[in-house]
């Protein structure tokens, strides 16, 4: 132990020695060493206390103070104020001023008396399919009314006009119960609008799907019901397109026009027509085909714009007498009241009542053919009249032996019952387009086809400008 401490002490006596030689010499290199030893160590003091603990901030303190605000005085004035209501319904046949009235939501009794007696209300009711809007409180008062009326002759535009004059109906009550009348006459312009839908269900769902009226979608059936039977013939994925006229003022469509160009594709196979109304030719105006081939055949395929076939041609169970018989028609179900057309031109030879039948009808149409219509519930036409193919001749109905609303269709050949399913075999094509008249129809039906090529291949619909194509 002892020679370990005089090694150390020796080593240490060495060690001094070297350091006073060393400041001895090179005095300044000993003192910036120094110096800088310090600054390092002053350097890490500051680090230090930059990053130390930081001092408690003293705890935040809320004051709160009631503030108490009446509004049961404003709650209870809109509690009592009546809630206004804005209505619309559809003129029906059968209307009258309160029935109309009530559908509108008006219960005032007052009310409902004082308008029964207005005439312009009356004149409302006999333009069946008019649409009214009006505004009610929740009290069943009537605020306001209006409609669109008919032009009055005076005003009505000249045969090719592209405008169609109008009335603008409005009734307001007063505070003193009575109501003040207000009618305009205004101009309403000519309009294309052109729309494309594929069926998925049904014709009516898709053009109810693409926007298009139920007014055009019944042309449309009418239009092709000589080559296409929408009942049987049309499957989903089949497509229309369509351009028709309408009759605007602003954004409020005050009539639909007639279709101007169609196409419908069945199956795969395209029927297509556009309309055409020459200057100076009128017994020209009709639809075409766009080379201009006669659409028009001797017969519709059938009398409903659309329906179901609920009992065929042939030998069946009577549902009545639950026996066999031979049925000479076919049953094609469809709601009471639904328009019946004739298929063809022809007389009404009878319009009555028949055992079975109930209310029908029966036309015979030149080159010994006959049709008959049965189960009605109105007529729309009388013995000896004479009546033209699409014309409307009864109402569907549910009369006589019967069991369920349904149209009960027949079909005859020189006096024999044929089934009505073959009508199509019956109907030859009428004549083509006068070849006079060639150069001109291609000229004024161009820009329809042209518009209906145009639609994109997907449900759209599409307003092509105005005024609207002549023609």
């Amino acid at each position: 132990m002892s020679s370990f401490l005089i090694q150390t002490s020796s080593r240490l006596r060495q060690a001094l020695a070297r350091v006073r030689e060393a400041v001895e010499t090179h005095p300044g290199r000993v003192a910036a060493g120094v110096g800088g030893a310090l600054l390092l160590s002053s350097v890490s003091a500051f680090a230090l206390v930059e990053y130390g603990p930081q001092p408690q901030l003293p705890a935040p303190s809320l004051v709160q103070q009631a503030v108490h605000i009446d509004l049961s005085s404003q709650v209870q004035a809109l509690e009592n104020a009546p809630r206004l209501l804005y209505t619309t319904a559809f003129v029906q046949d059968s209307d009258s001023a309160a029935s109309l009235l009530r559908r509108l939501q008006v219960t005032d009794p007052s009310q409902l008396r004082a308008l029964a007696r207005d005439r312009n209300l009356q004149e409302l009711l006999r333009l069946h399919g008019t649409m009214v809007s009006a505004e009610v409180d929740s009290l069943g008062t009537l605020k306001s009314l209006s409609a669109a009326l008919p032009g009055p002759a005076s005003h009505a535009g000249h045969a090719g006009s592209e405008d169609v004059a109008w009335r603008e109906l409005s009734i307001r009550a007063r505070a003193d119960g009575g109501f003040d009348d207000q009618v305009r006459v205004q101009q309403a312009q000519a309009q294309t609008r052109v729309a494309s839908a594929v069926v998925q269900s049904s014709l009516f769902g898709a053009a109810d799907a693409a926007g298009v009226p139920d007014q055009v979608a019944s042309q449309l059936v009418g239009l092709f019901g000589g080559e296409v039977d929408f009942r049987r013939d049309l499957r989903p994925g089949d497509r229309f397109t369509v351009a028709w006229r309408v009759y605007a003022a602003g954004n409020r469509v005050v009539r639909v026009g007639r279709i101007l160009a169609a196409q419908v594709s069945v199956d795969g196979h395209e029927h297509s027509a556009v309309w055409f109304d020459p200057s100076g030719h009128p017994q020209a105006a009709a639809y075409y085909a766009p080379d201009g081939g006669s659409l028009s055949r001797a017969f519709l395929l059938s009398p409903l714009p659309y329906d179901r076939l609920t009992s065929g041609y042939g030998w069946r169970i009577s549902p009545i007498f639950h026996k066999p018989e031979f049925h000479k028609g076919i049953d094609l179900a469809i709601p009471v009241g639904t328009p019946v057309r004739t298929i063809a031109d022809g007389r009404v030879v009878y319009a009555g009542w028949g055992t079975g039948y109930g209310k029908y009808v029966k036309v015979e149409h030149p080159g010994g053919f006959a049709t008959i219509y049965s189960h009605l519930s109105r007529f729309e036409v009388h013995v000896g009249e004479q009546v033209k193919q699409g014309e409307v001749v009864a109402l569907s109905g549910n009369t006589g032996w019967s069991t369920g609303p349904h149209l009960y269709f027949q079909f005859f050949v020189h006096g024999k019952p044929v089934n009505p399913l073959s009508i199509a075999s019956y109907t030859p094509k009428g004549t083509h387009l006068p070849d006079g008249l060639r150069a001109q129809f291609l000229a004024s039906t161009a820009p329809r086809t042209r518009l209906l090529a145009l639609m994109p291949r997907e449900s759209d619909v599409a307003e092509a400008g105005s005024p609207a194509p002549k023609g």
